[in-house]
């Protein structure tokens, strides 16, 4: 509810859904149609139609341009490329204009196909018409080319085109390298026509708006092929031994049955076999964070659980669907026990026919190539990311054992610190990575249930991020990871450990394992940011008599890196997004007074860390507020001589202006209406010497109110005067000297307090 239009309040969900789905529509549709690749009257090609859909050049038979990357790469092996400059459609028809370059020699010609329904397959044909006129050109420019010795690629590594043309020949697949980058871009788009799908269907605001949620599509194995989550599907399986069928649509949350594929009980999982022609030819997947799932304290993560029995309701693998069919009675006893029964539904649902979507892409993939190229082309993929993980493997870990340790502060329930301990080296291509050494599992929900595959998935996004981000990411690199995870510790707690509170563990993680991997290259490396997962709930009831809840995500300092700053405020997740303060105020009884960073929370450095943010909520009506966070007693570290990061912090402050802190983990702080949150964030570590970092950049940061002028000076040792902010160059330098002569050796790590840990 606002406060100066209390009439706001009114408009529910179903309002904003039905208002924003025509839009959407129209929106999604005109990007796919001009794009080429989607109509709205996209429907499966007939017979007739692929008979029909030759290309339309006149010199250019359709079986010339159907074996022309055969030819191209039987004759040139790795010495030629191609790229599709640009491509329309128009009446039917789709035109693309590719570009061929041979041994440095580059010819571009135009292709035309008709779509005939089929506009991802025109596309195909149209480039395929576009090479050969592209060859026919080469071959007029040298008319030796007909009777010359094919050329050979040379014996050792592969590129993507060769791995694919040798592939190809050992298997008789039809596979090539234009139809690889064809389905794999398909993929890579119907794995995001899942989210679009989910986005505009669900209707709590942290998958809605903040996107708590991750997509997958994998092969037959349950290898992600594209996604966010990987190898979780064999897992998820073991535990049922299900005879799959056309129309099944297994449901389930219980991490503990399902080898951790999911890590609490908030999580409900989708899983979608696809079948063609009666034969399994992969699996589509997702699964998002439920607003409440049962359990003593709304939102379903109370900070004092001891168990898991204490967190709400577990969902073993069951079929919600078996051959199309609803299990309705299995529905109505999960909604049966939430308090959110509408919105878990429609999240539920709409989680459904994001899986749908995608499994309607896999199959048009299958009709279009065949099963046997998609198949090929999945192996394909997994085994380019293998090759490319086998060299950041060897070119970044180190071969003598390095260990690294940061500790979460504590468990909501009293206890803590808790070490977490990472050891990292490789044996050749291969890397492992040991937990031992980590505390034990906590008596509080902090505890991590950390399956194997997803702590591989990790590995992959951290190695791919920091030093190679052009990597596909997928399972193909799984089989070179060695993962040793301690059973009854904090990262593989033993049954039935509470785990509602598991995301500062899994948050801290990030930091383990980037202080353990930067040992062997430091300078690529990054310091330790916010390391938590800041989470602010609110339920009860307006003064409509309406009950709500709300839960938010917030985030802190990314930490300070080689190529630049932290960010400020942002999400360790890529994909996460704030919920706009619109939306916060239509649908619940609060105002955000203010949401900014927090000013000299980031630790100095010649890259400086990231701010944390500052939120303040005032409350509109009576209700119970939760607080999840961590770092609120070990400071985010800085490396090579960079500077630690500020601590978290929270205040409840009354009405009448008395002001409380509040811990890091709570439950059940009762509010009245005009009482406000205030929830600080924790900054990023610093990376290198602050004293190196250009006095101009200081003077901005002091300037867009980054940092103050008295850090500015205490810490980078930078004198500014006037309401100018002018930089004093001979004073600054001569601060800097002093400082220089007076400090310690800059040490590879500064953990600032550690109050408490062991």
């Amino acid at each position: 509810m606002n406060e100066q239009n209390p009439e706001r309040g009114r408009v529910s969900l179903d309002d904003l859904l039905k208002a924003n789905k025509a839009q959407f529509d129209k929106i999604f549709a005109d990007q796919m149609q001009a794009s080429g690749l989607l109509s709205v009257d996209h429907r499966p090609a007939t017979a007739e139609d692929l008979a029909s859909a030759s290309v339309t050049s006149s010199g250019t038979s359709s079986e010339t341009a159907g074996d022309i990357t055969a030819h191209l790469n039987a004759r040139y092996g790795s010495g030629w490329s191609s790229e599709i400059m640009e491509h329309s459609s128009d009446r039917g028809s789709v035109s693309v204009l590719v570009k061929l370059v041979v041994d440095g020699i580059s010819k571009m010609q135009f292709g035309t196909a008709r779509a005939n329904g089929d506009k991802g397959k025109a596309l195909q044909r149209a480039a395929d018409d576009a090479l050969a006129k592209c060859v026919a050109m080469l071959a007029d420019d040298d008319p030796t080319v007909a009777g010359e010795t094919p050329v050979r690629a040379p014996q050792g590594h592969q590129t993507t085109r060769q791995a694919v043309a040798v592939q190809s020949a050992q298997t008789g697949s039809k596979l090539d390298v234009v139809t690889l980058d064809l389905i794999e871009n398909a993929l890579r788009n119907a794995r995001h026509e899942m989210d679009a799908v989910l986005f505009r269907s669900a209707m709590s605001p942290v998958i809605r708006e903040q996107h708590d949620e991750y997509p997958m599509i994998t092969d037959p194995k349950g290898r992600m092929i594209v996604g966010q989550f990987g190898s979780y599907v064999p897992a998820m399986l073991k535990t049922q031994n299900f005879d799959l069928e056309p129309g099944d649509v297994i449901l389930q949350s219980d991490p503990f049955q399902c080898g951790g594929a999911i890590s609490h009980i908030n999580d409900w999982l989708i899983l979608v076999p696809v079948f063609f022609h009666g034969n399994l030819v992969g699996f589509t997947s997702m699964f998002g964070h439920m607003m409440d799932v049962g359990g003593p304290v709304p939102g379903s993560m109370p900070t004092a659980a001891t168990s898991i029995f204490g967190e709400g309701l577990r969902i073993p693998p069951i079929k919600l669907y078996e051959g199309g069919v609803l299990n309705q009675a299995a529905l109505d006893l999960i909604m049966n026990n939430t308090r959110t029964p509408e919105m878990n539904y429609s999240d539920l649902m709409a989680i459904l026919a994001g899986c749908r979507a995608g499994e309607k892409r896999v199959i048009e993939l299958c009709e279009r190539f065949g099963a046997d190229v998609y198949s090929d082309a999945c192996d394909a993929l997994l085994d380019r990311t293998e090759r490319a993980m086998r060299k950041l493997i060897v070119q970044n870990l180190p071969i003598e054992p390095q260990s690294f340790e940061d500790y979460v502060d504590d468990d909501g329930c009293g206890n803590g610190p808790f070490k977490m301990k990472l050891t990292v080296w490789r044996e050749g291509e291969h890397a492992y990575f040991d937990w031992t050494g980590t505390a034990d599992q906590a008596p509080g929900p902090i505890n991590f249930y950390l399956h194997e595959g997803m702590f591989k998935m990790f590995i992959g996004v951290y190695m791919i991020m920091v030093f190679d981000p052009q990597i596909l990411f997928n399972d193909g690199f799984y089989d070179l990871i060695h993962v040793t995870l301690p059973k009854g510790s904090l990262v593989h707690p033993n049954f039935p450990a509470s785990l509602g509170c598991r995301t500062h563990t899994l948050s801290r993680q990030f930091d383990v394992m980037g202080g353990a991997l930067s040992h062997n290259a430091p300078e690529l490396a990054t310091a330790a940011g916010y390391g938590s997962s800041p989470h602010f709930l609110f339920s009860g009831t307006d003064l409509d008599g309406r009950d709500f809840q709300l839960m938010e995500i917030l985030y802190g300092g990314i930490p300070g890196r080689p190529i630049g700053d932290g960010m400020d405020g942002h999400s360790w997740w890529p994909l996460f997004e704030n919920i706009p303060t619109e939306y916060l105020e239509t649908y619940y009884p609060l105002v955000i007074e203010s949401y900014g960073s927090i000013r000299d929370t980031g630790g100095a450095g010649l890259h400086r860390g990231g701010n944390g943010i500052e939120k303040i909520y005032r409350l509109l009506a009576e209700g119970d507020v939760s607080i999840h966070d961590d770092r609120d007693v070990s400071q985010p570290w800085g490396i090579l001589g960079g500077k630690p990061g500020a601590v978290s912090k929270k205040f409840l402050i009354r009405g009448d202006g008395e002001q409380t802190p509040l811990p890091s983990k709570i439950d059940n702080v009762r509010v009245r209406p005009g009482d406000s949150i205030v929830f600080c964030t924790a900054g990023g570590g610093g990376w290198g010497d602050p004293l190196a970092r250009d006095p101009i950049w200081v003077r901005n940061d002091v300037a867009r109110k980054l940092v103050s002028i008295e850090l500015a000076r205490s810490d980078y040792g930078v004198v500014l005067e006037g309401a100018e902010l002018v930089v004093d160059r001979r004073a600054s330098q001569d601060l800097r000297e002093g400082m220089k002569r007076n400090r310690k050796a800059l040490p590879m790590f500064d953990f600032g307090e550690r109050r408490g840990a062991k």
